[in-house]
């Protein structure tokens, strides 16, 4: 049985939230106020610039959107399916359904379509994937924990990640979605939709979502 994206739903992906960029903090709250009308939200990884359920110290910077994300989950849906800034979620948002990256895509529906769902780091090269399940492992987060005394090592990361230039415009970006596409070629869908790579563009039947903090928007599922 499949997920039914509901008829207002939002998606907010790649705002990387850290303290110089805001906007998703703003965005939240509107949701929470009613501001923003939806009663299903998609959080499409890389929300936060790095987030972890073992990673006390980025637990600790990031309660406030955090508590938000909670919040907005006892009113409405929310999904999160986790990027490759923050994954091991499934403990903080304990009221959220938390699709971690081994099970993306994740098949919706809407208006009898089918569509593929995911932040966007999946079919990637054996490299990557051997990287990412390093990071991604509990015992790495656990045994970083350990090690990082006074949180040196995380302090530097989140500096690092503060000044980090995250946005830009893929070149020919056609040839890029098709192959995105053919990556796809097993699934019976008729719409994909990725994070990940910051564009707001769409090609055929491919939609890169806008990044928050790029594009300064989100996606809602009326504009298919």
């Amino acid at each position: 049985m499949y997920l039914n994206i509901n008829e207002n739903a939002i998606f907010i992906a790649d705002s990387h939230y850290n303290s110089n960029r805001p906007i998703l903090k703003e965005t939240l709250e509107e949701i929470l106020s009613k501001k923003i009308i939806t009663d299903q939200l998609f959080l499409m990884g890389d929300v936060f610039d790095f987030l972890s359920d073992d990673i006390s110290y980025f637990q600790n910077k990031n309660k406030d959107v955090i508590d938000l994300i909670n919040q907005i989950s006892h009113h409405i849906e929310v999904i999160y399916l986790e990027g490759n800034h923050d994954f091991n979620l499934s403990n903080t948002f304990h009221n959220s359904l938390v699709i971690s990256r081994e099970y993306q895509p994740l098949i919706c529906t809407y208006n009898n379509k089918k569509i593929a769902l995911s932040h966007g780091d999946i079919f990637m090269p054996k490299a990557y994937n051997i990287y990412t399940s390093f990071i991604r492992s509990k015992a790495t987060g656990k045994l970083a924990n350990i090690l990082d005394i006074n949180n040196i090592i995380f302090k530097n990361l989140n500096n690092w990640l503060l000044n980090k230039d995250i946005c830009g415009n893929i070149k020919e970006f056609e040839k890029f979605a098709q192959k995105r596409i053919n990556n796809y070629s097993n699934y019976d869908i008729d719409y994909i939709i990725e994070g990940h790579y910051h564009q707001d563009k769409q090609y055929k039947n491919y939609i890169n979502l806008p990044s928050l903090i790029c594009n300064g928007r989100y996606f809602c599922i009326k504009e298919i």
